[in-house]
């Protein structure tokens, strides 16, 4: 709903000064034809359209922007582990470390650090995908 309000805004910046609505006006406008299609009321701000309209990404396109895997590749590694497991190898953090060590090196050359990645990510990859592991 924002990214179509924020688009919607970006659409009023291309008219004429005098002819412009702002971005609380469309806010307003989204939040009540959401609440008619579903019944249900959300708050949209109109700095949050504002932002978006600008070239702002949510905190979500944020987060994905800075995980090591792309999508593709987490969901290489969910279907490694899941295959080991109903193999009856359930993949250790360590060992599941040193295949994501080995995956992101591949693709990222010398600018994947020695180290590989920090010791907690095998357990916060774990709890982010827990409903499918």
């Amino acid at each position: 709903v924002i990214n179509r309000a924020a688009a919607a805004y970006e659409l009023e910046l291309k008219k004429p000064a005098k002819f412009r609505r702002g971005s609380r006006a469309i806010a307003k406008d989204f939040e009540k034809s959401y609440f008619e299609s579903t019944g249900v009321q959300i708050k949209i701000h109109h700095t949050t359209v504002a932002a978006r309209a600008a070239g702002r990404k949510s905190r979500k396109e944020a987060a994905q922007a800075q995980e090591w895997l792309l999508p593709e590749e987490a969901e290489l590694v969910i279907k490694h582990v899941t295959q080991c497991a109903d193999q009856g190898f359930s993949l250790t953090h360590r060992r599941l470390k040193e295949d994501v060590d080995q995956i992101l090196g591949a693709r990222l050359g010398d600018d994947f650090p020695e180290e590989g990645i920090g010791k907690n990510w095998t357990h916060r990859f774990v709890e982010r995908n827990s409903d499918r592991l």
